[in-house]
Protein backbone atom coordinates (compact mmCIF):
# COMPACT_ATOMS: atom_id res chain seq x y z
CA UNK A 1 0.00 0.00 0.00
CA UNK A 2 1.02 3.41 -0.94
CA UNK A 3 1.64 5.71 2.16
CA UNK A 4 -0.04 9.14 1.06
CA UNK A 5 1.15 12.30 3.23
CA UNK A 6 -0.40 14.83 3.92
CA UNK A 7 1.85 18.08 4.54
CA UNK A 8 -0.19 21.08 7.33
CA UNK A 9 2.39 24.09 8.07
CA UNK A 10 1.95 27.65 8.82
CA UNK A 11 2.51 30.35 5.66
CA UNK A 12 2.81 34.00 6.18
CA UNK A 13 -0.85 35.93 4.29
CA UNK A 14 1.51 37.15 2.06
CA UNK A 15 2.89 33.92 0.81
CA UNK A 16 -0.21 32.66 1.05
CA UNK A 17 -1.50 35.11 -1.76
CA UNK A 18 1.64 35.17 -3.95
CA UNK A 19 1.37 31.24 -3.99
CA UNK A 20 -1.99 31.26 -5.35
CA UNK A 21 -1.96 34.05 -7.70
CA UNK A 22 1.09 32.07 -9.07
CA UNK A 23 -1.30 28.82 -9.60
CA UNK A 24 -4.07 31.41 -10.93
CA UNK A 25 -1.29 32.15 -13.44
CA UNK A 26 -0.57 28.50 -14.30
CA UNK A 27 -4.19 27.90 -14.82
CA UNK A 28 -5.38 30.57 -16.83
CA UNK A 29 -2.08 29.66 -19.67
CA UNK A 30 -3.68 26.19 -19.56
CA UNK A 31 -1.03 25.01 -17.14
CA UNK A 32 -1.98 22.04 -14.93
CA UNK A 33 -2.37 23.60 -11.26
CA UNK A 34 -0.63 21.53 -9.07
CA UNK A 35 -3.26 19.78 -6.71
CA UNK A 36 -1.91 19.70 -3.37
CA UNK A 37 -2.71 17.50 -0.55
CA UNK A 38 -1.51 20.52 2.24
CA UNK A 39 -3.84 22.19 4.60
CA UNK A 40 -1.91 25.94 5.64
CA UNK A 41 -2.91 27.69 8.30
CA UNK A 42 -2.49 31.51 9.01
CA UNK A 43 -0.36 31.08 11.93
CA UNK A 44 0.76 29.22 14.50
CA UNK A 45 -1.94 29.38 17.11
CA UNK A 46 -4.51 28.60 14.49
CA UNK A 47 -2.36 25.40 13.69
CA UNK A 48 -2.36 24.36 16.97
CA UNK A 49 -6.24 24.89 17.28
CA UNK A 50 -6.52 22.31 14.63
CA UNK A 51 -4.73 19.76 15.41
CA UNK A 52 -5.37 19.32 19.09
CA UNK A 53 -4.47 16.23 20.67
CA UNK A 54 -8.13 14.97 20.62
CA UNK A 55 -8.21 14.82 17.08
CA UNK A 56 -4.71 13.37 16.52
CA UNK A 57 -6.44 10.25 18.64
CA UNK A 58 -9.40 10.18 16.28
CA UNK A 59 -6.84 10.10 13.29
CA UNK A 60 -5.40 7.56 14.79
CA UNK A 61 -8.05 5.59 15.89
CA UNK A 62 -9.68 5.56 12.53
CA UNK A 63 -6.66 4.48 11.15
CA UNK A 64 -6.03 1.73 13.42
CA UNK A 65 -9.39 0.34 14.47
CA UNK A 66 -11.41 0.99 11.33
CA UNK A 67 -14.88 2.15 13.20
CA UNK A 68 -17.84 0.98 11.33
CA UNK A 69 -19.76 4.21 12.88
CA UNK A 70 -18.78 7.45 14.30
CA UNK A 71 -20.80 5.97 16.96
CA UNK A 72 -18.46 3.23 17.52
CA UNK A 73 -15.27 5.69 17.08
CA UNK A 74 -16.71 7.73 20.17
CA UNK A 75 -17.27 4.30 22.52
CA UNK A 76 -13.48 3.75 21.51
CA UNK A 77 -11.88 6.55 22.28
CA UNK A 78 -14.13 6.77 25.09
CA UNK A 79 -15.50 10.35 24.58
CA UNK A 80 -18.79 11.65 24.11
CA UNK A 81 -20.66 10.99 20.63
CA UNK A 82 -21.86 14.61 20.02
CA UNK A 83 -17.61 15.53 20.30
CA UNK A 84 -16.63 13.26 18.13
CA UNK A 85 -19.09 13.67 15.52
CA UNK A 86 -18.00 17.10 15.66
CA UNK A 87 -14.60 16.68 15.17
CA UNK A 88 -14.88 13.75 12.38
CA UNK A 89 -17.05 16.30 10.23
CA UNK A 90 -14.45 19.23 10.86
CA UNK A 91 -11.57 16.61 9.81
CA UNK A 92 -14.09 15.24 7.00
CA UNK A 93 -13.91 19.20 5.51
CA UNK A 94 -10.60 19.18 5.55
CA UNK A 95 -9.89 16.22 3.53
CA UNK A 96 -8.04 14.42 6.21
CA UNK A 97 -10.97 11.76 6.20
CA UNK A 98 -13.94 10.32 4.64
CA UNK A 99 -17.31 9.53 5.21
CA UNK A 100 -18.75 6.91 3.44
CA UNK A 101 -22.32 5.74 3.45
CA UNK A 102 -23.42 2.50 4.37
CA UNK A 103 -25.89 0.97 2.64
CA UNK A 104 -27.90 -2.32 3.60
CA UNK A 105 -30.55 -3.35 5.76
CA UNK A 106 -30.03 -1.78 9.63
CA UNK A 107 -27.64 0.76 8.83
CA UNK A 108 -30.31 3.87 8.59
CA UNK A 109 -27.50 6.55 6.95
CA UNK A 110 -24.75 5.67 9.09
CA UNK A 111 -21.78 7.32 8.44
CA UNK A 112 -18.33 5.14 8.43
CA UNK A 113 -15.13 7.15 8.96
CA UNK A 114 -12.19 6.55 6.72
CA UNK A 115 -8.54 8.06 6.69
CA UNK A 116 -7.03 9.04 3.57
CA UNK A 117 -3.39 9.42 4.58
CA UNK A 118 -1.27 7.18 7.06
CA UNK A 119 1.22 10.75 7.79
CA UNK A 120 1.03 14.05 8.58
CA UNK A 121 4.03 16.07 7.75
CA UNK A 122 4.54 18.98 9.80
CA UNK A 123 5.81 23.03 7.87
CA UNK A 124 6.30 25.33 10.66
CA UNK A 125 8.88 28.53 8.84
CA UNK A 126 10.72 30.29 11.84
Amino acid sequence: MRVRKVIIGVRRPQQWAADMKREIRRGTSGQRVRSGESLCFENAAALRNFLSDRRLELLRAIRRHEPRSIKELAARVGRDLKNVNADVHYLARLGLIDLAKEGGAGAKGRKTPRAVCDEIELHIPL
